[in-house]
């Protein structure tokens, strides 16, 4: 009987399902060198957090370059304070505001504050983060979404803080406003902060308040301008504001953020974390992210890919952030206040990449949540008069090009979450892509409908424009007939072809064009004037919404094939991750579905080689762990996407089935369970059964994933022809 049940007992525990929150690691992204960077930070976090509360590093000149764009770089020796706020994971530096630093003297210079960070005294998790600083003492972060909760506990007898109200995470932005104030009695400090960071100066900047309660009060306190101490006073204002502070015993700090006002700091303290210990707010914050990762039920796989892929799928909920007040204000794109009644407003949507994964991940596995964004994006426009780019903190930064939100919102709809104002939403993406009198038409517009393409005598980046725009304008032709607008389909439609101009039949590639028709001078390999961080190689296959008509132009699918196996097979001969990669680069988003054309043409065993050469080749579970920055959890929504055996073509409704990583893998959607079963080994599939019924296609549409659906793969080790035409 003993025997019996030990076996019943390893059984139960061999097949359980993964702690996802145990299995993530926070550092993954973390290092990485060059464009290899991943530009992560263990920062405390919840899902969307507007609190990112962690440390800030700095290298032994103390110059904050691009390596520090949230902050914290792995290979830094030493840690140079523990700031509020930063946007992870982007290829731009924003953030850090507010730096908090403890010190055995009074000081305010950095350089002498700094401390150094030894990885072994250093761990962190969903939600917190610890350091045992060397001479120093030990530092403790525990995050709620708005609110946070430090504790420092010095060496010796000499207990000094500092607040560095002009800190940033890096040198490439700063402070332009600022200013804190003392209340003795209560021993809370306020403070506010305007960052101007890469993204949110174009808009202005991002204003941060701050309300702290500390356990203790402080003995001594000096407030300092520029560096320069001044007596006698308990508020100060400028720029380049500092506090030191002096404590007698150890201290604990609760703190409130707003980025509308002071009372909104202290209403959000007040409602999220007024009262409890550091590991009471721990303790939530993993509830949170149990609640959250929790969507997914995994069993099977390695330990090392249960570890990446929970490490993704917690990457994956850093942004877009979650930027109202606990009292349901928000600061609204734009300037002025919102009010969000039932739902949450979100912005940083760094849409040029989310739109290929992360939104369709969020649409699959978090519907309620696609819908919030869905709101988010349409309240933006509706305030602004356009459909942002690059929506960074309470502004459109502006960055990068084409008009995403507008794959977004269709996808969103056409799959089935519709709870947000479609019509509002497409009626402004349609001003935006034919007005050129709207509040801001897109860009090269009057291009595109004179030619029906960006020439490049008229505009630079003009392929990577083109083909954007043709993603963007077959989202909407299907949305727009979708509900029920058939002249706009039919010219959008049409519009989507504009790829057709700017692909060069002679060369085979997507190459810049002038107005005149002649074509531009050809280097496949440099990043020229006609591509925006790519080159021909990698843009010309930048039309995941029609692979036929893509293959058309090539003069058919077996010259296409030709082509596409030329940019693999050149692609396995690279190793420098230090500068780009010239052909298949997953760094960079424009090629991330480049592998999966093959199923879409007929050839799904290519895909199925090429997605677990890119899957298994460009991950792993070190800080250097992603093959570049996330770009708002892009690369890590890739991951889980293709270990799922389920990737999305943007701009339709269509995946393309691969074998999956795990054995099981349970989605828990609102309506109804996703089950995703996996038997056999290998990288082939010899057939997949919907709802035990054979499917004949590797292509699969988001209807059949809804509603409480049982997909089971048949995995193989060998190639036996299924799916192929």
């Amino acid at each position: 009987m003993t025997t019996l049940w030990l076996a019943l007992a390893c059984v139960s525990w061999e097949t359980a399902p993964v702690d996802l929150v145990a299995a993530t690691d926070v550092f993954i992204s973390t290092g990485g060198l060059g464009f290899g960077q991943g530009s992560g930070s263990p920062a405390a976090t919840l899902p969307a957090g507007l609190m990112k509360i962690g440390p800030d590093t700095t290298g032994e000149s103390g110059a904050l370059g691009p390596l520090h764009a949230s902050g914290y770089y792995y290979e830094d020796p030493y840690i140079s304070a523990f700031s509020l706020t930063r946007k992870p994971g982007i290829g731009a530096p924003d953030g850090g505001a507010v730096g908090w630093m403890p010190t055995t003297a009074e000081t305010v210079d950095p350089d002498t504050y700094r401390a150094t960070l030894d990885h072994d005294k250093e761990s962190a998790g969903p939600g917190w983060y610890r350091v045992e600083l060397e001479g120093v003492g030990t530092v403790e972060l525990a995050a709620g979404l708005r609110t946070a909760h430090m504790r420092f506990d010095w060496e010796g007898a000499e207990r000094w803080l500092t607040l560095d109200l002009s800190h940033t995470g890096s040198d490439d932005h700063g402070v332009s406003d600022a200013w804190v104030e003392l209340d003795t009695g209560s021993r809370i400090v306020r403070g506010y902060a305007l960052l101007n960071g890469s993204l949110t100066g174009r808009s202005g900047g991002e204003p941060t308040y701050f309300l702290a309660e500390f356990s203790e009060p402080w003995v001594n306190h000096t407030l300092w301008d520029a560096g320069r101490p001044q007596e006698g006073v308990t508020r100060l204002d400028g720029a380049n504001t500092a506090l030191t502070l002096q404590f007698d015993a150890d201290v604990e700090v609760r703190l409130g953020l707003s980025m509308i006002d002071i009372g909104g700091a202290e209403v959000n303290l007040a409602l999220e974390h007024p009262d409890g210990t550091l590991e009471d707010l721990a303790a939530r914050a993993e509830a949170v992210w149990q609640d959250t990762l929790g969507t997914f039920e995994v069993t099977g796989g390695t330990a090392l890919e249960q570890e990446i892929f929970a490490s993704a799928l917690y990457h994956a909920h850093m942004m877009p952030t979650a930027y109202g007040d606990a009292d349901g204000l928000y600061l609204a794109a734009g300037g002025g206040l919102g009010f969000q009644a039932g739902w949450t407003y979100y912005t940083d949507f760094s849409l040029w990449d989310t739109y290929r994964t992360l939104h369709p991940l969020v649409i699959l596995a978090w519907p309620e949540l696609a819908a919030d964004h869905a709101r988010s994006l349409t309240d933006m426009g509706r305030r602004l008069g356009f459909l942002p780019r690059w929506p960074a903190g309470p502004g459109e930064s502006g960055s990068m090009l084409g008009n995403s939100a507008d794959i977004v919102l269709a996808e969103t709809w056409l799959k089935g979450v519709q709870d947000f104002d479609a019509a509002e939403a497409l009626e402004i993406a349609v001003t935006q892509a034919t007005d050129l009198d709207s509040v801001r038409p897109r860009d090269d517009l009057s291009s595109v409908l004179t030619y029906g393409y960006v020439p490049y005598d008229l505009g630079g980046s003009s392929v990577s424009k083109t083909l954007e725009y043709a993603i963007d304008d077959h989202a909407l032709a299907l949305w727009a007939a979708d509900l029920g607008e058939d002249e706009l389909a039919t010219e959008f439609t049409e519009r989507a072809r504009g790829y057709h101009h700017v692909f060069d039949t002679e060369t085979q590639f997507m190459r810049g064009r002038n107005s005149d028709g002649t074509w531009v001078e050809l280097d496949e390999l440099a990043w020229s004037d006609a591509y925006s961080e790519g080159n021909a190689w990698q843009y010309t296959w930048l039309v995941p919404h029609d692979a036929a008509g893509l293959a058309e132009l090539f003069g058919g699918r077996e010259a296409l094939f030709a082509k596409l196996d030329t940019f693999f097979e050149k692609s396995t001969l690279e190793e420098d991750t230090f500068l780009p990669d010239n052909y298949y680069w997953h760094g960079n988003e424009p090629d991330l579905h480049a592998a999966f054309l093959y199923a879409l043409l007929g050839r799904p065993a290519d895909t199925w080689r090429w997605s677990a050469w890119i899957r298994d080749g460009k991950y792993n579970g070190e800080p250097d762990g992603l093959d570049g920055n996330d770009d708002g959890g892009t690369l890590s929504a890739w991951y889980v996407l293709v270990a799922m055996g389920l990737y999305p073509m943007n701009g339709t409704v269509d995946y393309v089935l691969l074998p999956p990583v795990f054995d099981r893998i349970v989605v828990h959607r609102p309506d109804g369970d996703l089950v995703i079963e996996a038997d056999g080994t290998g990288e082939n599939l010899s057939g997949v059964d919907l709802d035990g019924e054979p499917l004949e296609s590797a292509v699969i549409q988001h209807d059949d994933l809804v509603g409480g659906r049982h997909l089971v793969f048949h995995r193989s080790e060998t190639d036996v022809g299924w799916g192929a035409w």
